[in-house]
């Protein structure tokens, strides 16, 4: 038998056990892993946006203000788009606010976004919706519908990029891929598949259960606009590169693709706070194969014009808030 010194005998771990992490520490050990993450997205698309803007001959470039202004109106209309699928759900649970607070619930709690993990923007809109009296069951539920709902559909959307020549370079068979996701994202839509994930959802999260899913009308209109908000977020990019660039409308449908998938898959990558890098990432490396460098200008210009408008609408919905009522809810039966 091996000689067990003072020190082994004090021990408070039995031979052959190892300590496990703490909680605290391996909650550490994610945030440090994300940060990372984040550091190197970020280093990797500034360089890139560096070296694009150093190519680009910023004397023939010929900026053009209506294209742009009407990208930053589209922007709009994404969370515009928003506010309307908010109060069509709920009405489907409970009586809906007024418009006035749907639309403080719709663009307030994006901010949240930027704060590193982006449940603050969720957190935030659940709040909102309890201080009108709506039930915290209702509020959970709603939010994350819409959340699915809006992934799903932004999936969906961005997977023809996938049939994309240039992507089918890099990644054969995009065919299969897409046909994969656009079955799988119809799926996940019909409302029983998609009611017992929400369920699995609120299950894990020990809330309660969905009492009842929509009913086809009440459910078709967040469907709509979870699709619609992803046209309106393409044509703002398809405008913001037609400023600098001459784009001809038949690439809309590309740009609609590449904005879905850009803006769904940087909100699933929950180490970069509100998508920061990750986005810029899928802009350049499509936008570079149709207008050059100059793919920089359109990277940046999106990201400065989506940050303003999202502030502004913030702004806007806090003065809607002053003095808003919080009517009694009754509950639809």
């Amino acid at each position: 038998m091996p000689h067990r010194g003072v020190d082994d005998s004090l021990s408070l771990w039995p031979d052959n056990v190892t300590p496990q992490p703490t909680r605290a520490a391996a909650r550490n050990w994610v945030i440090a892993l994300k940060l990372a993450l984040l550091l190197v997205v970020l280093g990797f698309v500034g360089w890139a946006l560096y070296r694009n803007f150093q190519q680009i001959d910023f004397s023939a470039v010929r900026f053009s203000v209506a294209p742009a202004a009407l990208a930053v109106v589209f922007l709009v209309v994404v969370s515009t788009v928003q506010m309307v699928s908010y109060r069509s759900l709920l009405s489907a649970y409970t009586q809906a606010p007024a418009w006035r607070v749907m639309a403080a619930v719709a663009w307030v709690p994006p901010l949240g976004k930027y704060v590193p993990g982006k449940v603050a923007a969720l957190l935030g809109a659940i709040y909102m919706l309890r201080r009108f009296n709506i039930p915290a069951a209702v509020a959970i539920s709603v939010v994350l519908v819409l959340d699915g709902l809006a992934v799903i559909a932004g999936l969906i959307t961005g997977s023809p990029l996938l049939l994309w020549e240039p992507v089918q370079r890099v990644l054969p068979g995009g065919w299969v891929y897409c046909g994969i996701i656009v079955a799988a994202g119809i799926v996940c839509l019909h409302p029983a598949v998609f009611g017992r994930a929400i369920n699995f959802a609120l299950k894990k999260l020990k809330k309660p259960p969905l009492p009842r899913m929509p009913d086809v009308a009440r459910y078709i209109v967040p469907v709509m606009c979870a699709f619609a908000q992803w046209i309106a977020a393409g044509l703002a990019l398809w405008f913001m590169t037609r400023s600098v660039a001459e784009m001809p409308a038949s690439q809309i449908p590309l740009f609609i693709s590449i904005a879905a998938l850009a803006m769904t898959i940087s909100y699933l990558a929950l180490f970069a706070p509100a998508g920061l890098g990750v986005r810029e990432a899928i802009y350049l490396g499509t936008l570079a194969s149709l207008i050059g460098p100059k793919a920089a200008i359109v990277v940046a210009a999106m990201r400065v014009a989506q940050t303003l408008v999202e502030l502004g609408l913030a702004g806007v919905g806090m003065v809607l808030l002053r003095g808003a009522s919080k009517p009694p809810v009754e509950q639809i039966t």
